[in-house]
């Protein structure tokens, strides 16, 4: 746990450490995000057994790339509905089959993807990565495809902005050939960008908030499954009466006070409007999914809206104590996640040692080549 928590600490010193009245610099900052991706991409299968299932098919794909084929009938199986990751995939398995390396690679370019947009929206991009670590950052770990989608999408929001649509629908297009999920952020492009009053945004929020309750959520993914012909996707409606997920309401109206609260701060510029827009959006996915086990991934395409309106409001001097506020919440959500996880997470343990960690009950059920039990790169 120690080694997260220190990674933890050092963003927040840094964060803290930069006013956001000069630029960080770039260099030094893309650096630090590489270091973060270091951290991820090294980690021996952590995260739980989605990285199992994605390395099983990535050296499927590499057996199909070393006889010449790329769409082969495994690859339409696997990737029919998401050919864009599925490319990825064979892009990496065409230099080799460790499943080790190609999480490396693909985390090290999930990162730059990321650290581009932080860098690029904020002027205290620390501040936006520490945001990220208490909201999104654990799933980097295991979400291969929807955490890249995210990001993908994050690019394309400033398209929104100066109404460049064909250049959006290009990125949402993209991210949605990566994880269907992020079909929806299309919508963004047609919300009216103006500043909303107040007791509208509430009694929209509120709105949401029982349409989640009643169940309509079930429906929505099994409609949109049948809609795009995705199984997948349709299945989620199983998952849409997980039960009553309270957290999801805490944090959208943890945010929504914080955003309601220094409304009056906010510009009334097309980019501002923009990020205000997606920051609503995020908080209302969360009240709209309550009762499914998916609402916080769904949300994170909307994240960089929450990190840009958050790193805004606290650049001034007068906005320590709404920083430190800030800075408490993301302490407690990233603590959340590094506490409930247990083995998913920690002992944490790098592909460059051999072995496996004991007590390790994902390992136990899906691994599936244990000759990378002794030797991690013996098919490099």
């Amino acid at each position: 746990m120690a080694y997260y928590l220190v990674l933890f600490l050092f963003t927040a010193i840094l964060a803290w450490a930069h006013n956001g009245e000069t630029k960080v610099s770039k260099s030094f900052f893309f650096a630090f995000c590489l270091c973060i991706g270091l951290f991820v991409g090294l980690a021996d299968m952590l995260g739980g057994y989605d990285r199992y299932i994605y390395s099983e098919v990535f050296e499927r794909m590499h057996e199909s790339i070393s006889e010449g084929v790329v769409f082969s009938q495994s690859f339409l199986s696997f990737f029919g509905k998401e050919p864009v990751y599925g490319l990825i995939n064979d892009l990496i398995a065409f230099f080799t089959p460790n499943r080790y390396v190609f999480i490396l690679v693909y985390t090290l370019a999930l990162y730059v993807v990321y650290a581009i947009n932080f860098y690029k929206n904020t002027k205290n991009p620390f501040f936006a990565l520490l945001i990220f670590e208490g909201l999104m950052f654990f799933f980097t770990f295991t979400y291969l495809r929807q955490v890249l989608a995210a990001g993908i999408i994050w690019l394309a929001i400033p398209y929104v902005t100066h109404r460049k649509f064909k250049k959006y629908l290009l990125f949402v297009m993209l991210a949605t050939l990566i994880h269907n999920s992020a079909a929806y952020m299309i919508l963004l492009y047609f919300i009216p960008r103006r500043k909303f009053e107040q007791k509208h945004i509430i009694l929209f929020m509120l709105a949401l908030l029982i349409f989640g309750v009643s169940g309509l959520t079930k429906y929505v993914f099994s409609i949109s499954g049948d809609a795009i012909n995705n199984a997948k996707i349709a299945g989620y409606a199983n998952t849409a009466e997980f039960g009553f997920r309270i957290e999801y309401v805490i944090e959208s109206a943890l945010f929504l006070f914080i955003l309601l609260t220094n409304y009056k701060k906010i510009g009334e510029d097309e980019y501002s409007l923009t990020m205000v827009n997606v920051y609503l959006m995020f908080c209302g996915l969360l009240l709209f999914f309550c009762k499914s086990s998916d609402g916080g991934r769904i949300s994170w395409y909307c994240l960089l809206g929450v990190i840009v309106i958050l790193e805004k409001l606290c650049r001034p001097k007068s906005a320590v104590p709404l920083k430190s506020f800030i800075t408490l919440l993301c302490v407690v959500l990233f603590y959340r996640i590094l506490s409930s996880w247990g083995i998913l997470l920690y002992p944490y343990k790098t592909f460059l040692t051999p072995g496996i960690r004991q007590g390790d009950f994902i390992e136990e059920l899906y691994e599936y080549d244990h000759t990378y039990d002794n030797d991690k790169l013996y098919n490099l």
